[in-house]
């Protein structure tokens, strides 16, 4: 249903756009605040006890960075190489002596990993209905150099952690922010993406800055680090709602038609957005 739902949701922006240009209509531009609701970090998600899957891949990821695969990747979805390498783990562990997970995962001959398939451009559905992404593309490398087949599996994004300690999914790989909740449940990668938490509007709405949000309507994804970025925010208060949506194409579809004032999203994936779907002419 989700998939179907995002496919509507790519149509009506494509059909909008095109509506809005037969009809000669003024051209509306999207822009982002230049104030932010707070940097972080993305980071891969394994099991707590699959510390020597993690730490293979996070080997491989490594020797990416070394011999310029990453920023090949990179400059494919960003036009510029904004994968980092010179974080730490959020939190090391040692490799424990009954940690099969490495053995596991290649004697399965799989990787599962697990997605929002609508977060352009880390992972999500192109017009052939694919999957693709910046994170696809890291992951189906690594995969390759593992020895082992990448299977990508949409999940429900406010059930992941759910979804991974089950063992539906081997990772969480998915622009995926670290949190000092995620810290704990999870053990993660080292950071290799830097990203803001930014406030989509239409441009000379009158929203400017952050305090220019007081009595809005402000959207932004369920389950997602907007919503902590949001609420730990003072402006918080003084909203006059919050609607939550199941992904970021839908809440920007509904901005262009004005049911809410203002998108918050993970800059990454709101760049994009304004780029592909940002302008009607």
């Amino acid at each position: 249903m989700k998939v179907k739902k995002l496919l509507a949701s790519l149509l009506a922006l494509a059909l909008s756009v095109t509506a809005l240009a037969s009809c000669g209509k003024t051209e509306k531009t999207y822009v982002t605040l230049p104030e932010d609701f707070g940097s972080e970090e993305y980071a891969i998600g394994f099991r707590p006890g699959d510390v020597a899957l993690a730490k293979e891949v996070q080997r491989i990821l490594d020797e990416m960075y070394e011999d310029g695969t990453s920023e090949e990747i990179s400059n494919k979805w960003f036009g510029t190489n904004l994968i980092v390498d010179d974080r730490d783990f959020p939190k090391d562990a040692e490799v424990s002596a009954d940690d099969t997970s490495l053995e596991d995962l290649k004697s399965r001959g799989k990787l599962v990993l697990g997605l929002d398939d609508s977060f352009p451009p880390m992972g999500f559905r192109d017009e052939n209905n694919d999957i693709v992404g910046l994170d696809i593309d890291l992951a189906a490398e690594v995969c390759k150099r593992l020895g082992v087949e990448l299977e990508v599996q949409p999940i429900d994004w406010d059930s992941k952690e759910m979804e991974l300690t089950s063992g539906k999914i081997d990772c969480i790989w998915n622009g995926m922010t670290v949190t000092d909740d995620r810290i704990e449940a999870m053990f993660l990668s080292k950071p290799y993406l830097d990203n803001r938490q930014v406030v989509i509007v239409e441009e000379g709405s009158k929203i400017e800055s952050v305090s220019d949000l007081a009595g809005k309507t402000i959207g932004l994804q369920k389950g997602s680090s907007a919503r902590e970025a949001f609420d730990a925010n003072p402006i918080a208060s003084e909203v006059k709602e919050v609607v939550e949506y199941e992904d970021n194409v839908e809440a920007f579809l509904d901005l262009q038609a004005g049911r809410i004032d203002a998108l918050l999203v993970d800059e990454v994936a709101g760049n994009y957005i304004i780029s592909t779907y940002g302008k009607e002419d």
